[in-house]
């Protein structure tokens, strides 16, 4: 079981998953306006990578994403 988890992350947004793990742990220390202009970044930020459009893409024509990482 645990190596299906491992592969599954592994063939998912890896970039967008360390970006949710920095703002999580981030949060604890962060003012409630830091953290959202942070997560409305990371969120912009998502959406313009390669990744971004390509899972918009996918989702939008009922297909599996292959995400890269980039």
């Amino acid at each position: 079981e645990a190596q299906k988890v491992a592969e599954l992350l592994a063939t998912g947004a890896t970039k967008s998953y360390g970006n949710v793990k920095k703002l999580l742990n981030d949060s604890f220390t962060n003012t409630l306006e830091t953290q959202m202009e942070l997560e409305a970044r990371g969120i912009t930020d998502a959406a313009r990578s390669r990744d971004g459009k390509h899972g918009i893409e996918a989702f939008v024509n009922k297909q599996k994403p292959d995400f890269t990482g980039a």
